[in-house]
């Protein structure tokens, strides 16, 4: 089964508007809608913020529903002048930059006995999510996103991030995403529309953009549910 994941309910308000479901709060208190696209059931995962929240939300639903695929949506903040705001980035994949065990001998953002720091999404759904933000009208770029438990509102840290690991974007769950995916052998991509720069003014920029940008985003993640279940 499909699973579409976010941390807020607002980035899949206008998603559940057009479609059935029925709503379960998990033992956790996230949100889990069972939805349907004509005969095909998937569920939409409204987990929180915070990787505890996270990662705890995804074990629930892939207990209960035999989870398959994830795809993780919402929007994201960018660090290179390329990825405009209300473009998509579609990341060929991802990593949690606020991981720091080099001391230890481990490379940037590696998880200790964990063997990989990036994590790669699956080509046939980025295809997919390609396809549908092609249809949607909105431009896209496969830069990789770098994830942390925070918001990034910091030149000097955004610059630094992007010299790092060569990121386009960062945002709070899809590296976190991409780990537990990895770990539990589950097909994963993500599609995040630009809300900010994340520089001194991203607050601002969020604000402003931030309601635009997940609108867009769920335009998307529609037309994919057409591409992923009739093509």
């Amino acid at each position: 089964m499909l699973a579409i994941v976010t941390s807020d309910k607002c980035y899949v308000s206008d998603l559940l508007e057009k479609l059935n479901y029925s709503k379960e709060t998990s033992p956790n208190k996230s949100e889990v809608y069972k939805c349907k696209y004509k005969d095909h059931e998937f569920v939409i995962l409204v987990s929180g913020y915070g990787k505890v929240n996270i990662g705890s939300s995804l074990r629930y639903i892939c207990d209960k529903y035999k989870i398959r695929a994830i795809v993780s949506v919402g929007t994201c903040g960018s660090i290179t002048d390329t990825n405009d705001i209300f473009s998509a980035i579609i990341p060929r994949s991802s990593l949690q930059f606020d991981v720091d065990f080099m001391p230890n001998g481990y490379g940037a953002g590696q998880i200790p006995k964990l063997d990989k720091l990036i994590y790669k999404t699956d080509d046939d759904l980025v295809e997919c999510l390609e396809r549908s933000s092609s249809m949607s009208g909105v431009s896209y770029s496969n830069d990789l996103i770098a994830s942390s438990d925070m918001f990034v509102t910091n030149y000097n840290l955004s610059n630094s991030i992007r010299r790092e690991y060569s990121a386009g974007a960062v945002d709070c769950e899809s590296g976190c995403i991409g780990e537990f995916s990895y770990i539990n052998d589950i097909s994963y991509a993500c599609v995040k529309v630009v809300s900010n720069f994340a520089n001194n003014n991203g607050i601002k920029q969020y604000n402003l953009y931030d309601e635009e940008s997940s609108r867009s985003c769920q335009r998307i993640v529609y037309k994919f549910l057409k591409e992923f279940y009739e093509a």
